[in-house]
């Protein structure tokens, strides 16, 4: 799904909460460089296994949503 939705410009970002160091983040959607799709503005902590499972949630979303038009 990944590679799918790489292929098509579609990218989950990780946008940090505050400038500077920082350990949380929030996720949008970059859709072919020209659209934003954001979600909840909820922050999680980078390199954590619910960050690792938001992400995958969000590339099966843009995959269901936009490459299979569901």
């Amino acid at each position: 799904m990944r590679e799918a939705c790489w292929y098509e410009k579609i990218y989950v970002v990780q946008q940090p909460t505050k400038r500077g160091k920082c350990e949380e983040v929030t996720l949008y959607i970059d859709y072919k460089g020209k659209t934003k799709i954001k979600g909840k503005e909820i922050s999680y902590k980078q390199n954590s296994v619910e960050l690792d499972n938001k992400i995958q949630e969000a590339y099966e979303y843009a995959y269901k949503r936009f490459i299979l038009g569901h």
